[in-house]
């Protein structure tokens, strides 16, 4: 009885550890996939940026709302800027209606976020 219980010990540890190593080596493949998720953000949002069409009316150009103002036509998504106000370079993900433009720092870092923007507040490299 002794021996198999030993054998079980034996069995359950080697288990175990290759169970550690498996999620050892899932957790180095974190970096990727977040790449992964902001390349397919970004290409989602190139996507609804390719797909909004701006309406004319002849006359007198009414605003409705926020989004219905023309962009800076020389920011595009993922192109790259500099912060005035701390000098750091970002890219551009994505445009608010309120004028915002949503910004992923270039190299992240531990206290590096993503940030909106005015456009005012940034220069393009």
């Amino acid at each position: 009885m002794e021996i198999f219980v030993y054998l079980l010990a034996i069995v359950w540890s080697i288990l175990c550890l290759i169970l550690f190593f498996k999620i050892w080596g899932m957790t180095n493949n974190v970096e990727q996939l977040t790449q992964e998720v902001h390349e397919l953000k970004l290409n989602l949002e190139q996507g609804k940026m390719q797909g909004k069409t701006h309406q004319r009316q002849e006359g007198i150009p009414l605003v409705q709302s926020p989004s219905d103002i023309p962009w800076d036509d020389d920011l595009k998504i993922g192109d790259k800027v500099k912060l005035k106000s701390n000098g750091k370079i970002y890219k551009v993900t994505g445009f608010e209606d309120n004028g915002y433009v949503q910004c992923e720092p270039e190299k992240m870092g531990i206290f590096d976020n993503f940030v909106s923007v005015k456009i005012s507040g940034l220069i393009k490299v």
